[in-house]
């Protein structure tokens, strides 16, 4: 027991001490030391624990990662084959509209062929027929000079309307001009340009007067017995006048003087002709 003693000027504090067995302090140096590895344990679990979350999270994170990338490429994948099949979409209809349209030049192609033969007959038909009133033109033409007895040398052709007599003789310009009158007929005036490609063509290789001058008082080129408008312009109209008479040839139109000899081109209109002939049966 601890004694306090007191007086007026002190007091004296003790400490309370108790004795304990040995076996109290065995068993409490026990405790202590099983206490201390189930810490230590305790420790090493919640480390342990952390390493595993912490593992787990990265793995949850990378197998996201993976989900979402492989949803991607599904969706990628998806959208390519859509837009393959819109492609072959529109191939497939590219195609048969090609078809369609090949198949329509085909039919067009044929009509065509067809209409193209028919019309290569049609025009057949129209040469023949042309070719036999030319042939009835000339008849005409022969029965008139034969009954006038106008010139009968050189070569007769008709074309349209018109016949056309090329003379054999060269003569000049004047000349020519007075032995197509005399036979009452006129020195070649070219209308237009069909007219003036058919004679250039009948030309072959002779050098003919036709019916086209340059008049020195009126400064311009006539055609006979009428101005510049009667007839087609032709290209040397245009340019200044070398000489004062024109002829044709197979390739070109020129004029050179007067006083040169060519043959000539008379000319006579067809209704003319004919009017002529029935005055004359008339008078039989």
């Amino acid at each position: 027991m601890a004694q306090i003693q007191m007086s007026d000027q002190e007091v004296t504090y003790s400490t309370l001490r108790f004795l304990q067995s040995p076996s109290e302090s065995q068993n409490r140096l026990r405790c202590d030391v099983t206490r201390s590895p189930r810490k230590a344990a305790d420790k090493e679990f919640s480390v342990s624990w952390k390493f595993i979350a912490v593992t787990l999270g990265i793995f949850c994170l990378l197998l996201l990662t993976t989900v979402i990338v492989l949803v991607i490429k599904i969706f990628q994948n998806i959208q390519e084959k859509h837009h393959q099949q819109e492609i072959l979409g529109n191939f497939s209809k590219n195609y048969h509209i090609m078809q369609k349209d090949n198949y329509l030049k085909e039919q067009l192609l044929t009509n065509t062929s067809l209409e193209c033969e028919s019309l290569k007959n049609k025009i057949l038909q129209l040469e023949s027929n042309h070719e036999n009133k030319c042939h009835k033109k000339i008849e005409i033409f022969s029965k008139l000079l034969q009954s006038k007895g106008m010139l009968c040398e050189g070569h007769w052709i008709c074309c349209g309307v018109k016949c056309y007599h090329f003379t054999k003789s060269k003569k000049n310009w004047e000349e020519c001009k007075k032995t197509c009158q005399d036979n009452g007929l006129s020195l070649l005036k070219i209308n237009d340009e069909d007219e003036r490609v058919f004679l250039k063509q009948q030309a072959g290789k002779n050098i003919y007067w036709i019916g086209l001058s340059y008049d020195k008082r009126e400064r311009k080129w006539k055609w006979i017995d009428s101005d510049t408008s009667s007839g087609i312009s032709l290209p040397m109209m245009t340019l200044p006048a070398r000489g004062h008479c024109v002829f044709l040839t197979a390739i070109r139109e020129d004029d050179i003087e007067c006083t040169n000899a060519y043959s000539c081109i008379c000319e006579k209109r067809f209704d003319s002709i004919s009017s002529a002939l029935m005055c004359d049966e008339k008078k039989r």
